[in-house]
């Protein structure tokens, strides 16, 4: 039973700084420090495609205490953050949330739900009770990498950008964060560049760096070769680079080439997923 004074509304109910403040309040003490302002905020909702009519918000006696945001590509949809205000979690409100949440989604007519929740966050839990079934594992490498041959790239175009990830992501599977939509809004917005590795004529790998920092926005390789010749192009662009990516599929060729290459994975994250419909597709563990 639902108890008094606690209802769960659509996001558009508040402002976008209601909605940052209440961001950064949900992930209070999270195992990866998180903390936007309006303008970094207003850059996850866009580049996520985050729905804000879709998304959830619970109030308890009008306060609001917690948050869920979906993302939303045709008939799939992904969670794009969800939490609880640390002076009121514990309370059954989490459950609530995302019950309320997965009925939206059905209302809606989606078909798919997938979510990442890192391996020993008590979240992951709760996810499996609304029905969430596990699928892979994802991990959080970084690693610095020397050169160790000469390597034929260039930065792409986006038409080549796009056949070269095609080509990656019946391979890899790319979550949300690394699906091309999202890619392309890092390079349109915020002057990232597109790095391709080709054997002989055809482009077999590729990353997409940020004009700063260490965080690499996506990368993928064909296979195991492909992926060491990406590292040998990534140390060659910037020398001495400590880099990171997330939601990088166990297994896959570009994890192989970076932990032969003595990358470590740092977090370890569950790609799960909840089929909504009867012929909803649920990604293959790659």
């Amino acid at each position: 039973m639902h108890r008094i004074g606690t209802a769960v509304v659509p996001a558009t109910d508040f402002t976008r700084g209601e909605l940052t403040a209440l961001w950064n309040r949900a992930y209070e003490g999270y195992f990866v420090p998180i903390r936007s302002d309006e303008q970094i905020f207003a850059r996850h909702l866009r580049r996520a495609a985050v729905d804000l009519a879709l998304s959830r918000v619970i109030t308890v006696d009008g306060v609001p205490c917690g948050i869920s945001l979906t993302g939303r590509r045709g008939l799939r949809g992904y969670l794009a953050g969800f939490g609880i205000a640390g002076a009121h979690r514990r309370q059954g409100l989490a459950r609530q949330l995302i019950e309320a949440q997965a009925e939206a989604w059905s209302k809606a007519g989606l078909h798919h739900i997938s979510l990442e929740v890192i391996a020993q966050n008590t979240a992951r839990a709760l996810y499996g009770q609304a029905g969430f079934e596990e699928l892979r594992t994802l991990d959080v490498l970084e690693g610095s990498f020397e050169v160790r041959s000469a390597v034929a790239s260039r930065q792409l175009d986006p038409t080549e950008l796009a056949a070269v990830h095609t080509a990656c992501a019946a391979v890899s599977c790319p979550t949300w964060r690394r699906e091309l939509p999202t890619v392309r809004d890092a390079i349109d917005n915020e002057n990232a560049i597109a790095l391709g590795v080709t054997r002989g004529t055809a482009l077999v790998a590729y990353a997409v760096i940020p004009p700063t920092g260490t965080a690499l926005l996506d990368a993928a390789a064909i296979d195991d070769a492909a992926a060491h010749d990406l590292l040998d192009a990534l140390a060659a662009a910037r020398p001495g680079t400590r880099w990171r990516l997330v939601d990088e599929p166990t297994g896959s060729p570009l994890f192989h080439a970076a932990t032969a290459r003595d990358a470590t994975a740092v977090i370890r994250q569950i790609d799960m997923a909840l089929p909504l419909h009867p012929f909803a597709n649920v990604r293959p563990s790659p």
